[in-house]
């Protein structure tokens, strides 16, 4: 099973079907030069400190000067900590949001994979050498946001070269996954220490342990203390008021009212993850709401488009009378433009003949960059992938007769059973914040 990780892209404006040209910024090359570069509070996330100063970014140029007055800084110079880093070495660009550190709030990361630490050296992908990390914690959302959009514009606007730059960068950095892992497992050890305190009035236990709920989100399901913890309870056995890790599902679904069930069950559902944007995988942030499906809400086109309005990230399943069971991930609002639209983080899936007693096996299609096809929909139809006349999948305005062909868009296989199919049932999933 082919798993491919894409950091995040912005939306971009797609193409006619027969389109063959990669996506270009809407911005000329002299306009994004000429855009405002930012001067912005961070962290500069060093595999064992973070370093605090103030972040540069302009269309050409991402610097880090770290703060004179850190006792890190001064203890071994602000020169130690400098960073120069030329755009046009930064292969792919991620803004991140995940749980910080105590897991009471959340966290804003600049994310930059870079071909090259000194101007010299290039890690090439045909050679099977990985990029290298370089990380910023920012202090909000919009701050991350406007770093982000500045960076992939500049990149759209100004391919890389291949010719010796000024780049400097001090320290490689874990990327925000690996990051995110290290912290659960300090956590885990808080737990471990814990226990030997149990004995301790109330008043002096630790209150919150927030973060190792997040080790579902890497280790799956089970007890969240580990084989092994017994042997740390200095009495041999478990007190009845022993603190214990929380479980915190992977996959947190709403249903409609009089919805008993649905299609997607937990366990297909836990099988996209690891395909999704990282900020939709983490566990107890994310919802799946079930925002249209006929056997609920009627069989209209028309009340699905409502019902999706401004849900900018949704999984749409759809079931043929052949227990195929496919559909796709779409980045934009469902709405009838008539006109091809959505991002290169959309993909498409197939789980084919699901059964009920086996495990999940699911085949996926990312984005080619081939065109722009990625969503279509009117007043008359909607889906996704397109192309020398083709889609993905498209569902015609009755929910019933659809249609899956191999597309340019993705580079998929058929899909559902057939060619022309029959629709069982649909089902829209909107992905959204736990409010």
């Amino acid at each position: 099973m082919q798993h491919v990780l894409r950091a995040k892209s912005r939306q971009r404006r797609p193409r006619t079907p027969g389109s063959s040209v990669s996506p270009k910024s809407s911005r000329s090359k002299a306009e994004t030069e000429g855009a405002a570069p930012l001067r912005l509070p961070a962290l500069y996330c060093t595999p064992h400190i973070k370093v605090p100063g103030t972040l540069f970014v302009s269309p050409l140029l991402v610097t880090f000067t770290a703060d004179s007055e850190d006792k890190h800084v001064k203890e071994f110079g602000g020169e130690l900590y400098q960073v120069n880093l030329e755009v046009q070495d930064v292969l792919q660009c991620g803004g991140i949001t995940m749980p910080h550190e105590d897991g009471t709030d959340l966290a804003y990361f600049l994310q930059l994979q870079t071909r090259t630490l000194n101007g010299h050296y290039f890690t090439r992908e045909e050679d099977g050498n990985d990029p290298w990390f370089v990380v910023f914690r920012l202090m909000g959302k919009e701050d991350l946001h406007r770093a982000t959009a500045l960076l992939l514009d500049a990149k759209q606007a100004s391919p890389s070269q291949c010719t010796p730059t000024t780049t400097s960068v001090p320290f490689p950095c874990l990327d925000c996954m690996a990051e995110l892992e290290h912290a659960i497992h300090h956590h885990q050890l808080q737990q471990q220490l814990a226990k030997k305190q149990e004995r301790w009035p109330s008043s002096f236990a630790p209150s919150r342990l927030n973060m190792g709920s997040f080790a579902k989100f890497l280790s799956g399901p089970g007890d969240s203390r580990g084989k092994g913890s017994d042997s740390h309870d200095p009495a041999g056995e478990n007190a009845p008021d022993e603190p214990r890790g929380v479980y915190i599902d992977k996959v947190v679904f709403q249903l409609p009212e009089h919805c008993q069930r649905s299609v997607l069950t937990k366990d297909l559902a836990e099988a996209l993850l690891e395909y999704l944007p990282v900020g939709l995988r983490l566990p107890g942030l994310v919802q799946w709401v079930l925002r249209y499906t006929p056997k609920a809400h009627g069989v209209s086109l028309a009340t699905m488009f409502r019902n999706l309005a401004e849900r900018t990230k949704t999984v749409v399943i759809i079931q043929d009378t052949e227990d195929y069971l496919f559909g796709g991930f779409a980045t934009s609002a469902w709405e009838p433009c008539s006109r091809f639209y959505g991002s290169g983080e959309a993909f498409v899936f197939s789980f084919g003949k699901v059964k009920d007693d086996a495990s999940p096996q699911v085949q996926f299609f990312p984005w080619s960059s081939v065109n722009e096809c990625c969503m279509y929909a009117d007043q008359q139809m909607f889906g996704m992938g397109g192309g020398e006349g083709r889609h993905a999948f498209l569902i015609q305005s009755d929910l019933l007769q659809g249609h899956s062909s191999p597309t340019p868009t993705f580079r998929n296989t058929i899909l559902a059973a057939n060619e022309e199919f029959v629709v069982r049932d649909i089902e829209v999933w909107s992905l959204e914040e736990v409010q």
